[in-house]
């Protein structure tokens, strides 16, 4: 089984499962991610998870990475949809009125990444006190300044 909706995506290529986990990769633009869920839905897939890539370092952006499956015959696809924006301020769609246990998924990449999801019903901190002034996964967070002198 296949997921017959490639004109939602800008591309779609088939992948190795042995090898990498997925049946098919997919990107995606991030004001279609909503639509992209409910075609997910309406076919019969579920939401596996959703997850963060930090690639501001080598590409100046936040990857969200979106999976989905079907209980019947494993079909899996991975959905890559770039979230636009510095952090903090990159953003995406919420998926939480789609898939409610995307809601917090949501929460956790706000928390950990800074990403914020428009639409969440209730985005607030998930781990992290709601005080905290930092986004613990963040490539750079925790990185010392090295001294001037080199030593450290």
């Amino acid at each position: 089984m296949t997921f017959g909706r490639a004109d939602l995506f800008t591309e779609t290529t088939p992948s190795e499962y042995d090898a990498d986990g997925y049946h098919h990769r997919h990107v995606g633009e991030p004001a279609r991610i909503g639509e992209i869920a409910r075609a997910f839905r309406e076919a019969g897939y579920r939401l596996e998870m959703i997850t963060c890539e930090d690639r501001r370092a080598e590409e100046q952006r936040m990857r969200l990475v979106y999976q989905f499956n079907r209980m019947d015959t494993p079909d899996r696809h991975a959905v890559f949809v770039d979230a636009p924006g510095e952090i903090p301020g990159a953003s995406a769609p919420s998926v939480a009125s789609v898939y409610p246990a995307a809601d917090w998924f949501e929460r956790e990449i706000f928390d950990m990444y800074g990403v914020r999801f428009e639409g969440h019903p209730n985005l607030q901190r998930i781990l992290l006190p709601e005080d905290a002034d930092f986004h613990a996964l963040l490539k750079d967070f925790g990185v010392m300044e090295t001294p001037e002198n080199g030593q450290t």
